[in-house]
């Protein structure tokens, strides 16, 4: 089996392109995500990951083929999300 590694920015996500819905149709590899002998790889990929992204390893056929995933998906990034206002007539 072959494999590849895709890094794929938030940008990209949004983007909804037709690479990024093939992808998310895959399977998992293992056949589920809380497979603990993909665990390890999976921390690996969260590392590799952009921030508000994802790492994607592709399993891929002989023929090229994409036939499964195992994603990993970046740290959360802050945008300066909301902040609760606290009351000045204390």
């Amino acid at each position: 089996m072959e494999f590849d590694l895709q890094l794929q920015t938030e940008e990209c996500l949004r983007s909804g392109s037709k690479a990024v819905r093939e992808i998310d149709g895959l399977p998992w590899k293992g056949g589920n995500e809380t497979n603990p002998d993909y665990e390890c790889l999976r921390a690996e990929l969260r590392k590799m990951a952009p921030p508000n992204g994802r790492a994607v390893l592709l399993f891929r056929a002989k023929c090229g083929c994409p036939v499964a995933k195992l994603e990993g998906w970046g740290a959360k990034r802050g945008g300066g999300g909301r902040r609760s206002k606290k009351s000045l007539n204390s």
